[in-house]
């Protein structure tokens, strides 16, 4: 039934209202307050997902290539490491390479504990400062064992004393030359050392926003677990590009840069004369038959008479061909390639 203006005016809002909760109200548990359901607050729907926010600056991932040697590298640290500290420790310990994170680095300090060890590294021929992380209380185990004592988790961690950081400064810089080992078949690593910090915030070595790489290990002595991490601005392999990623190296030239590569190359090539000879036959013969040459003198060739000739670019076979004319010019018709180069 359509309603006109004046019966639409004339109806009881209230009364409307009044109908539709007792309707709701009939319909058991589907029913609803109508006053609960306008005045209810948004804390109902906190349990729901809402939208997350987006970094569009962080790392999203890396190149198949790139991964796989980071990766090959990562494996071989763990071995080496495992070996190494074995031996220095006079103990079983295990040095395990558990992956990959992209990070930014503003990012990553944020979620260092405090106090904790982390040293600023140089690693040419990467470039910028790279960063080693290791856990404090497996510092402290690292040095009990070192000194003599018995390799126990302390019960409270705190900063280091002047002789621990010499300690720890140490542990560093082995740490640092096992990853040049491992990462000998790629690249050759000159490590050194540039600081140890406790507070995470005293370090520098690149802007909040950089993009890094950090490759994860978990350490196993005895009965502790603790991770150690190896730090790497991603801006860090410009130098080293082709060696980890040739692909990627490649794809980071533009196709306007490409084109105009190929442009200087083709005017290099214009410019650039080549000797380019048609030869009918050969024959080997001595010194004094050359010198007894005269006019009208006939040298027998071995080649057949129908027998291709050569074409030799910079005195490299490159076609046959066999002879003709051209008007009143003698001429040369390509027959076969021998050689692409």
């Amino acid at each position: 039934m359509i309603m006109s203006n004046e019966e639409f005016d004339s109806l009881d809002l209230d009364a409307a209202i009044g109908e539709a909760e007792e309707l709701l109200d009939d319909g058991g548990s589907i029913g609803a307050d109508l006053d609960d359901v306008l005045n209810a607050d948004s804390s109902a729907d906190e349990h729901l997902e809402g939208p997350k926010p987006y970094d569009f600056n962080s790392p999203h991932n890396l190149s198949r290539n790139f991964e796989r040697n980071l990766r090959s590298v990562g494996e071989g640290f763990g071995k080496i490491a495992t070996i190494d500290f074995t031996s220095l420790l006079r103990m079983s310990m295990q040095v395990d390479f558990t992956g990959l994170t992209l990070r930014t680095y503003g990012d990553y300090l944020a979620g260092l504990d405090q106090p904790t060890c982390v040293a600023l590294v140089n690693l040419p021929p990467l470039k910028g400062s790279c960063l080693v992380h290791l856990d404090l209380g497996l510092c402290f185990i690292f040095m009990k064992k070192l000194m003599g004592g018995v390799p126990v988790p302390e019960d409270t961690v705190r900063e280091f004393t002047e002789i621990e950081r010499g300690i720890g400064a140490g542990l560093v810089n082995r740490f640092t030359e096992i990853l040049r080992k491992a990462a000998g078949k790629l690249v050759e690593l000159e490590p050194s050392f540039v600081a140890l910090e406790n507070n995470p915030n005293y370090l520098g070595g690149a802007a909040e926003g950089e993009n890094i790489i950090v490759m994860n290990f978990k350490i196993q002595l005895n009965t502790v677990e603790s991770p150690v991490e190896l730090v790497f601005p991603l801006s860090a392999f410009g130098t080293v590009k082709d060696v980890f990623d040739p692909q990627g190296a490649r794809e980071l030239r533009t196709s306007e840069e490409m084109r105009d590569d190929r442009r200087r190359i083709m005017d290099m090539v214009r410019g650039t004369s080549s000797e380019l000879v048609a030869t009918l036959g050969e024959i080997d013969t001595n010194l004094e038959e050359i010198m007894n040459l005269r006019v009208g003198d006939v040298l027998h060739l071995a080649q057949a008479v129908e027998a291709p000739l050569r074409i030799q670019v910079e005195g490299a076979d490159a076609w046959l061909g066999e002879a003709g004319r051209l008007g009143q010019n003698r001429a040369v018709k390509l027959t076969r390639q021998l050689t692409k180069e």
